[in-house]
């Protein structure tokens, strides 16, 4: 029975594990690497700004005739980062991590702040608060190791931003982005909306039931939602254009109204009325 109540609870919280597989990033490239340097050109249209990439690798000027485009122009970026455009720093971010996504290696953490269930109270709520402090412990440890740089950066856009900033400090270009927050349903994208481009999202929750054969879980019964507050990263790119460190981080805070579990074996269930908990997220490079 302990293992069973166990497992109901941790059908409330395992999703946040979802997010931590070695899923590659459906559009990821290893192949057209842009060189960071102040020849950078970035073509920036009235919808949205995409670096030009070339393969051999040096940037290219777009030469444009102002009379026979009136979407498209070219610019270079200033030496300076400071004055750099939202659409410029976010072309330099992209260009930064398609280059070094290939090289390197991140470490993923997370920290549960809060889980509440059915308001605390009766059998269950009460269980939930005995076995807190074992999966803050469980969540602590199971930091690993991710491949490449996060997110579906390809397709990051100043629209998925609130607010971004370059900066030079020493040798380096330093960037900063705080991302628009983003809400979904148990059928999410790991690489799709404002975070998922900038950061990776849990994804489709629904494939905790894969986790947990012994259980039927009502999650298409229930309401579920995940929030991503807070959705920020830092990076630092070196002289060749490469991030040689970073970190990416947001706390998803998680609703959720009657999910129904069951045991398939025995005639066991529980529902969990109300359910509220919110973890830290975090991704680190060097």
């Amino acid at each position: 029975m302990k293992k069973l109540l166990s497992l109901l609870t941790a059908a409330v919280m395992i999703f946040t594990f979802t997010a931590c597989g070695d899923e590659k990033n459906p559009d990821e490239t290893t192949t057209g690497q842009t060189e960071f340097n102040e020849e950078i050109t970035v073509s920036a249209s009235t919808d949205s700004a995409q670096t030009e990439t070339t393969t051999d690798g040096e940037a290219e000027m777009t030469e444009l005739n102002e009379e026979e485009s009136s979407t498209e122009e070219a610019t270079v970026l200033d030496a300076d980062p400071a004055n750099w455009t939202d659409e410029q720093i976010v072309s330099v971010y992209k260009a930064a991590a398609r280059k070094t996504h290939p090289h390197v290696t991140s470490v993923q953490t997370m920290t549960m702040r809060e889980l509440v269930v059915n308001d605390g109270d009766g059998w269950l709520g009460k269980l939930v608060d005995m076995i807190t402090p074992f999966l803050v412990k469980a969540l602590e440890k199971n930091s690993k190791e991710v491949e490449g740089i996060t997110g579906g950066f390809e397709k990051l856009t100043v629209s998925d931003t609130q607010s971004v900033k370059a900066y030079k400090s020493g040798k380096y270009t330093v960037i900063e982005m705080t991302m628009k927050e983003q809400t979904d349903g148990i059928h999410g994208d790991k690489f799709s909306g404002t975070v998922g481009h900038a950061i990776t999202v849990v994804g489709d929750i629904s494939v905790v039931e894969q986790e947990l054969p012994q259980f039927d879980i009502g999650f298409e019964e229930s309401d579920i939602t995940l929030r991503y507050a807070n959705p920020t990263l830092k990076v630092k790119i070196n002289e060749n254009g490469m991030i040689e460190s970073g970190e990416w981080s947001y706390r998803v805070v998680v609703n959720l109204k009657n999910l129904r579990v069951n045991a398939k074996r025995v005639p066991i269930g529980a529902t969990v009325k109300t359910g509220y908990g919110s973890v830290d997220y975090k991704i680190v490079l060097n």
